[in-house]
């Protein structure tokens, strides 16, 4: 399993290299939601795992580990599906990348 965490330079690179930009990637999750009816906020990204953007729901500071689970957009294609890895990894950055608001 090939990993990127969110705030390391390899994180930088490959979101250069990326066909689909992280702020397509946002916004294909975003249409993932609306598509299923569900509440349409944005879930932060913590990790790249095997080229896959993977938008996390939820994250608590005070447990140190984020669960792989949430809206998974490859970064090549931008296939966007629902994963649950079950497992998880603690994130270089308890926030996480997100779109900023303009």
């Amino acid at each position: 399993m090939e990993i990127i965490a969110y705030g390391t330079p390899e994180f930088e690179e490959f979101v250069k290299k990326a066909p689909i930009s992280l702020e397509k990637a946002w916004e294909l999750q975003l249409k993932y939601y609306i598509k299923k009816g569900e509440e349409v906020t944005g879930s932060p990204l913590f990790f790249i795992i095997n080229g896959k953007y993977i938008f996390t729901p939820y994250y608590n500071s005070k447990i140190p580990e984020v669960k792989l689970s949430g809206v998974s957009i490859d970064s090549q294609t931008g296939e966007s599906i629902y994963v649950d890895m079950k497992d998880k990894l603690k994130p270089k950055s308890q926030f996480g990348w997100r779109k900023p608001n303009n």
